[in-house]
């Protein structure tokens, strides 16, 4: 398998997390790319021209986080990012991940390709930028299930976006609550998310 990347990318680092959890990492080479070039490799794997993109062995290309983390989950059910005892709340905490995900990414490119004044009077951009802010007042009132063990989608799907927050958007105060930053903590303690971190 070969995964297309940037080091920059929350999606991209969210499937690199779940193959080094689920022990694949050894089996997928990392194929560093740049999107807003088209890299050809990744427009003739992804006509989109999107990471992440994972090229299987046969030549078939899997574009899209959840799609990949699917599929991973079908080439080796265990360990599960989806285990049974806790699946609802898995999906559930994914869901607001990757919301965060999406509205963080959309604020960061509108800034970077719009320029310097690409946030003023922007209606889709306050519609991102308070719904980032009601996802992370809703998680400091209910902080999400504790990490014991392997941590599923929804966990590691979150703490990709809070990293990715306090990465792009430190304006934010991702980690402000003590909840949260607790939380955090035995995630960012474990090799899979301290060899991937945003630099």
């Amino acid at each position: 398998m070969q995964l297309m990347l940037t080091p920059t990318s929350p999606y991209a680092r969210i499937v690199r997390v779940a193959l080094m959890l689920k022990g694949l990492d050894s089996e997928c080479a990392m194929h560093w790319v740049d999107p807003p070039s088209d890299t050809p490799e990744l427009v003739n794997a992804n006509p989109i021209s999107r990471v992440p993109v994972l090229v299987l062995d046969d030549g078939t290309a899997i574009s899209e986080t959840l799609l990949i983390i699917h599929y991973l989950e079908r080439r080796k059910p265990d360990p599960s990012l989806l285990p049974s005892a806790r699946l609802y709340k898995e999906l559930s905490l994914a869901g607001k991940a990757m919301g965060l995900v999406d509205a963080a990414f959309w604020i960061v490119f509108n800034r970077r390709f719009g320029g310097k004044n690409a946030d003023e009077g922007n209606t889709l951009e306050e519609r991102r930028i308070n719904a980032i802010k009601r996802t992370l007042e809703e998680l400091k009132k209910n902080p999400p299930h504790a990490v014991k063990g392997l941590p599923g989608l929804g966990q590691l799907a979150l703490e990709v976006a809070l990293e990715y927050i306090e990465f792009r958007l430190p304006e934010f105060n991702a980690f402000e609550s003590g909840h949260l930053t607790q939380w955090s903590k035995p995630l960012r303690q474990m090799e899979a998310f301290h060899l991937t971190e945003f630099h």
